[in-house]
């Protein structure tokens, strides 16, 4: 319980006040809410009923009765609704400020972060983790700081009437907390695994939603059907397995409540029956015995519902504490590149896939980067835009090391156009705004014209207002491409990566690709990914690379025939181009 409420004053932060405010009120509440039990406590006494004589009611003692009441009904409808209206603005801001800064966060980790940690998990985190701590932490808190007070108070309320009752009261209560900690012990380890589950199992629904065109095409495979079904039965047995482990402690929980009241009870009239009790303070007693485990009941009930929420605590604490890539504070005055005995090797790896390699790259100047599937091309690039910090060596900008430079300047110096491009689920203009989101509509009318898709745009029903779907899955590959490339041309970067933008496009689409990049790399520092013939020929400078290192290095003319890689890729691409049906 301890550990939740740390936590979660730190997730909320500032806002924190607000949880702090809540649980003074709900203090308040709990003391409006005994003033029924004194209201029916006067009637009682002002009868006579206490006394075994009965007699009738002033109207002065049906005001005091009612104004009782009614304090009480207005008090705690007033002290509800500041609880509920503290908790809610409270969590609601804290964990949507939670979710913006992790996503600030994640933004600034290496890429080798999410290549080692799964997506699922990732989701899990920032919706299911963050959603439950919305939505009960506060309230739980709350109850539980509020009913361990009030059964405090009550419990010293109770010793001044008999303080031997507050004995059996004390000796109850403790062995109820007892066995609450012991109930929260046990759940520790089986919510842990149930949580596990539950991040397995998203990472295989989005697997299956992933691959749903694969499992189409193959329904003979019964593989994945079997891992799913398996990893929602543990699902299940690990959730069956919690609520198990709470049975026998939460009966026994019971047992000891219910016999302490039975034994208060019994005490009660047995010092009645002694004349060492009033009737009213008998009274009182029966009334204590009601209200003051019901408390310690909500804190039993809720001990699931705690352990799971110090466990996405911990989990969201453990993401926004992932390692994230610093920068200083300098900047750069041109956009000249230089590699300088640079190597890289992904986390998990033994063997480096960029070795004590060495490359300048001139401002205003395309660099073509070619060689054989897995030897470090689309690594080399990364490395250059610093998705990945490089395990030994620097990677300068204009003289500057990029690490030196502020992170957002740095990536503002780039444009990136992938092979597999990526479109938000928007409108066609705000995809291509996510390059300058201060653009005018002229402005990325202007883009797309260059980039040869204001055409194809002024076709669709809804022209740049049309949503493009999921990853832009209502678009063709090539009108993907361009609208990445009108994104670029917009942000106008000075420094463009292109990783193999026109190797899985139709002619038609290369050659309007092909216009597009034109435009885009007018005048800028252009490091392509390259396998078309005229654009390495056209290249300043030619990189050949295999097995993470520098096999050659030079123009067209001056590598043909003197680099043997490079020969052999060269007949290989030229013969392909001869090839014709």
């Amino acid at each position: 319980m301890r550990n939740l409420m740390k936590g979660f004053f730190r997730l909320c932060g500032e806002k924190s006040i607000r949880i702090k405010q809540s649980i003074i009120f709900g203090f308040i509440d709990g003391l409006f809410e005994s003033f029924p039990f004194l209201a029916v406590f006067y009637l009682f006494h002002r009868l006579g009923i206490l006394n075994w004589e009965v007699t009738l009611l002033t109207l002065t003692d049906v005001l005091i009765i009612t104004g009782i009441f009614l304090i009480g009904v207005v008090g705690r409808w007033i002290m509800k609704y500041f609880v509920y209206t503290f908790q809610s603005v409270a969590s609601y801001d804290a964990v949507a400020t939670a979710r913006l800064s992790i996503g600030d966060h994640l933004k600034l980790a290496p890429m080798g972060y999410f290549t080692s940690h799964s997506i699922g998990n990732t989701v899990t985190t920032l919706t299911d983790d963050l959603h439950y701590i919305e939505q009960n932490s506060a309230n739980i808190l709350e109850k539980t700081i509020n009913g361990c007070i009030n059964v405090f108070v009550l419990m010293i309320g109770v010793s001044i009437f008999n303080w031997k009752i507050g004995i059996v009261f004390l000796i109850g209560s403790i062995l109820s907390l007892v066995i609450i900690s012991f109930m929260q012990s046990a759940s520790l380890k089986t919510a842990t695994i149930s949580k596990e589950f539950q991040n397995q199992a998203n990472n295989k629904v989005i697997e299956y939603l992933r691959g749903l065109s694969v499992y189409k095409l193959y329904p003979e495979s019964k593989n994945t059907s079997k891992e799913m079904m398996n990893v929602f039965q543990r699902l299940r047995d690990s959730s069956y397995n919690m609520e198990k482990s709470f049975i026998g402690k939460s009966m026994m929980f019971l047992l000891v409540e219910r016999c302490v009241c039975g034994l208060i009870m019994i005490l009660t009239g047995i010092f009645v029956l002694q004349n060492s009790m009033s009737i009213e303070n008998a009274v009182i007693m029966f009334v204590a015995v009601f209200i003051i485990y019901k408390p310690l009941e909500n804190l039993g009930s809720m001990t699931g519902m705690i352990r799971m929420m110090e466990i996405s605590l911990n989990r969201i604490e453990n993401m926004q504490e992932v390692p994230i890539m610093k920068g200083g504070n300098k900047s750069s005055c041109d956009y000249r590149i230089e590699l300088e005995n640079v190597s890289f090797k992904y986390e998990d790896d033994q063997l480096d896939v960029i070795h004590d390699l060495s490359l300048t790259i001139p401002a205003n100047s395309l660099t073509a980067i070619v060689g054989a599937s897995g030897c470090g091309k689309t690594t080399l690039t990364r490395l250059i835009a610093r998705f990945w910090d490089c395990t030994s060596g620097s990677v300068k900008i204009g003289g500057v090391n990029v690490k030196d430079i502020d992170i957002e300047e740095l990536y503002s110096y780039f444009s990136i156009v992938f092979q597999n491009v990526f479109l938000f689920n928007d409108t066609i203009e705000n995809n291509i705004k996510f390059g300058n989101p201060n653009a005018t509509h002229e402005e990325v009318v202007a883009c797309a014209k260059k980039a040869c898709c204001h055409e194809f745009i002024e076709q669709l029903p809804n022209k740049y207002e049309t949503i493009v779907g999921e990853n832009g899955g209502t678009l063709s590959g090539g009108e993907k491409q361009r609208i990445s490339i009108a994104r670029a041309i917009l942000k106008d970067a000075p420094i463009i990566l292109l990783d193999e933008a026109t190797s899985s496009v139709d002619p038609e689409n290369e050659w309007l690709l092909q216009q597009a990049i034109n435009e885009l790399v007018k005048g800028k520092t252009v490091i392509m990914i390259a396998h078309k013939m005229k654009t390495i020929m056209n290249a300043d400078q030619i990189v050949v690379m295999d097995k993470g290192k520098i096999h050659g290095l030079g123009t067209h003319e001056e590598l043909l025939g003197t680099d043997a890689i490079y020969t052999k890729f060269w007949n290989a691409r030229k013969n392909a181009s001869e090839w014709q049906i």
